[in-house]
């Protein structure tokens, strides 16, 4: 009893035999946990161009300039600590032994450090470039007070500017911030995970950030969508587990960089692929702010007065310049034209008008310095697309008429930018155009205070009724109208302002003189009892030569003249003032009108009006990036080679199809059988079989047997006994030996498919697709 008890105590406290008890898993070896770590690091170099493109994307919000310094430092700076962290913190674990459980595989890193530093690295940088002068470069309690609000403001002050964005501190924050982050997290999950596209999720979800923000700005996400795929690609191609050789990869690459082309440059063509859903539209009403300023209407007297007084200065270049708008005002009262324009903030970017789409344009670019301007408004030739200003300047634009304004006193010297894409009307287009659906531009007092009619309107709709009698169309009854105060009323620089119902009575009826202002604010009063959509602009002619495209605009210069908006045209400037000088006479283009419709009269007959007009400097020219000039360099360099890759890779997956199909429609029984018979060796080159081709049918046959097996790989040597009676026999076999030939192909085919991994074959025929090359031994 007690030897028993004896022998049991010894079992139970001896160790364990090896072969009692399981043994662990063992731990992977060194070289392995090396290219495991490997992986990981050469995987931050995807995880840096994903985080880069998704910042890229604010380009839309942001100009370029901007922008670019932002993701030069939010991009490589997080990556840069979490790698440094993750070295530093899994060597130490590593002398520790701690282990994560169940891998062995690499040392135990905490989170918190890795999440506390990028947190803290995050503030020091945002306080030493962005609010540096809050707080002299310090991460201190006032910089990063300032930068927590404006990146919580951020958002909707983005909403609510047109695009692209001022290079702002305060908007900056924000892809700071998203790109920081999406960085950061995409580098502790590659560094942390072996999943190959995990990493990538942040820098998905960052990209939707100005993907919503930039729904309205310009250009487009396309190309750092494309530049998405292809480093999405590329992290999959790094983290893969499975060995790929040098020669390998540097087919895959341009396979990548193919992949990214495509999504850039085929995204748009994509179906479903529509206007995107702008937050602005429906969420966000952007702020607009009404002006607080003298109308410039009312300064027409004055400027004419000082006629001698500089008011700006002007270089431009492109087409030969028009008239330079000012300010338009769409609103009347009885008394006094005013504007009601709603000023947006923009970051230069002026949207093109809604529901207009001129037939043709040609650009002009004008450097403006402001010598004498009063006022808060910028003058731009007709409606400009782009404007640059000094850094620090507030720019507001009105999105509805185009005309910008600093929203405060121009200073003398102030230098601005602005391009415009002038429009050129099409005669016939005109000629039947219904007149704009707007009523705002249609509506005139027609009773006073006490609710009696006012009598001057009645009086207004009797003479354009008389004017316009005959017209058919809205533009026909414009340009009459027009016509007929060019050659009944005279221009008078000192004739008294004003423009009120009173003052334009008397202009009509007994005055017979005025400035610009009585005959833009007659024009827009008529029109608008004829039922056209007007109102005024006032602005400059383009003033005196001093220099190659260079002009000096005086106060002399000043001129008044009313716009029409037409369906689906815009609007149309006319020049009812005498003397203006114009393409079209009194309109914007001239349209011949039948011979039984013209007045004879003194009251309704115009000045006969030129013909379609010629512009200064001939045809657009087909360079240059106008409209109909065709495919840019920019877009055909990238095309060429994206479509020789396709080409090639299309080329490839074709040619072994085309093989195969040939030889097996064969209609020669014979050379079916030996086309079978190739296939089956072409196949097995794939799991081992060197292509020398020295082989015997034999020799191939019994590395079939061995390698596939199974009745298939009994049926070869039967097979390659067929083929060389057929090679050197001359032995004539039916149509039944090939299509049992033809199966046991199918069946070789399907085991090499099962066996050879699917990049591996994709790979092979694209290598067996160059010209020259010969099948080496294919190993797997």
């Amino acid at each position: 009893m007690s030897t028993t008890t004896a022998v049991t105590a010894t079992t139970a406290t001896s160790p364990a035999r090896h072969d009692d008890v399981p043994a662990p898993a063992p731990a992977p070896t060194p070289p392995a946990e090396a290219a495991d770590r490997a992986r990981r690091l050469w995987s931050l170099l995807p995880v840096a161009a994903l985080s880069g493109a998704a910042g890229y994307g604010f380009t839309r919000v942001f100009p370029p300039s901007e922008l670019l310094p932002v993701l030069a430092v939010a991009v490589p700076v997080p990556v840069v600590l979490s790698a440094v962290l993750s070295g530093l913190l899994g060597r130490r674990s590593a002398r520790e032994g701690r282990r994560p459980a169940g891998t062995g595989s690499r040392p135990t890193t905490p989170l918190w450090p890795s999440a506390l530093l990028t947190v803290v690295a995050w503030a020091a940088v945002v306080s030493a470039t962005l609010f540096h002068e809050v707080s002299d470069g310090l991460p201190g309690g006032p910089a990063l007070r300032a930068a927590w609000s404006a990146l919580l403001d951020a958002p909707h002050a983005l909403l609510s500017t047109i695009l692209p964005a001022p290079g702002e501190p305060e908007l900056l924050v924000l892809p700071h911030a998203v790109v920081w982050t999406a960085a950061a997290v995409s580098a502790e999950l590659a560094l942390r995970t072996r999943a190959p596209l995990l990493p990538a999720l942040p820098a998905i979800l960052a990209f939707g950030v100005p993907l919503v923000l930039g729904a309205d700005g310009p250009g487009t996400s396309y190309p750092a969508a494309g530049v998405f795929a292809g480093a999405a690609a590329l992290l999959v191609l790094v983290r893969s587990r499975v060995r790929i050789p040098l020669r390998a990869l540097a087919l895959r690459l341009p396979a990548v960089a193919a992949l990214g082309l495509v999504a850039a440059l085929l995204g748009p063509h994509l179906p479903g692929v529509g206007s995107p859903y702008d937050l602005r539209e429906t969420a966000v009403t952007p702020p607009a702010a009404r002006p607080q300023s003298t109308s410039p209407l009312d300064q027409v007297a004055a400027w004419m007065r000082n006629g001698d007084e500089e008011v700006f200065t002007v270089r431009t270049s492109g087409t030969a310049p028009g008239n330079y708008r000012l300010a338009v005002l769409d609103r009347y009262d009885g008394t006094t034209w005013s504007s009601g324009a709603g000023l947006t903030r923009t970051g230069g970017r002026v949207p093109a008008e809604k529901g207009a789409e001129p037939d043709r344009t040609k650009r002009l670019e004008q450097r403006f310095t402001v010598r004498s301007l009063p006022g808060i408004w910028l003058p731009a030739a007709d409606r400009p697309t782009s404007v640059r200003t000094p850094e620090g300047t507030s720019l507001s634009v009105d999105p509805d008429s185009g005309v910008l304004s600093t929203g405060e006193a121009v200073p003398r010297g102030f230098t601005y930018t602005a391009t415009s894409r002038l429009p050129e009307y099409d005669a016939e287009r005109l000629r039947y155009a219904a007149a704009a659906d707007d009523p705002a531009r249609l509506r005139l007092p027609a009773v006073d205070a006490a609710g009696q009619p006012i009598p001057s309107v009645q009086s207004f709709r009797r003479i354009a009724e008389r004017v316009t009698a005959g017209s058919t169309h809205p533009y026909q009854r414009a340009v009459r109208l027009a016509d007929w105060l060019r050659a009944t009323y005279r221009l008078d620089s000192g004739a008294l302002p004003g423009h009120t119902y009173r003052n334009l009575e008397f202009f009509l009826a007994d005055g017979g003189r005025g400035t610009s202002e009585q005959f833009a604010a007659s024009f827009a009063v008529l029109g608008r009892t004829l039922g056209l959509p007007t109102r005024v602009a006032v602005g400059f002619r383009p003033g005196t030569r001093t220099g190659a495209g260079t002009w000096r605009v005086r106060g002399e210069d000043v001129l008044a003249w009313p716009e029409v908006g037409f369906a689906g045209v815009g609007w149309v400037p006319f020049h009812p003032t005498p003397g203006e000088v114009t393409q079209g006479g009194s309109s914007a283009v001239a349209v011949e009108e039948p011979e039984d419709s013209r007045q004879t009269d003194r009251e309704t007959a115009g000045p006969a009006r030129p013909s379609t007009p010629r512009t200064p400097d001939g045809p657009a020219p087909a360079a240059g990036g106008e409209p109909g000039s065709g495919v840019s360099l920019w877009l055909v360099a990238p095309v060429v080679p994206l479509l020789l890759v396709t080409g090639y890779v299309l080329y490839a997956l074709w040619l072994p199809y085309r093989r195969r199909s040939r030889r097996r429609g064969d209609p020669d029984v014979r050379r079916r059988v030996l086309g079978a018979w190739q296939q089956i060796t072409e196949r097995l080159t794939e799991i081992g079989l060197p292509a020398t081709g020295a082989h015997t049918a034999q020799e191939v046959a019994a590395f079939g047997a061995a390698s596939v097996g199974g009745d298939v790989g009994l049926r070869l040597p039967e097979l390659a006994t067929l083929v060389n009676e057929v090679e050197y026999a001359d032995r004539r076999p039916d149509a039944e030996a090939a299509d049992a030939a033809w199966a046991d192909c199918e069946a070789v085919e399907s085991t090499v498919r099962q066996r050879v991994p699917r990049r591996t074959r994709l790979l092979r025929l694209l290598r067996s697709a160059a010209p020259g090359w010969s099948a080496p031994a294919w190993r797997r």
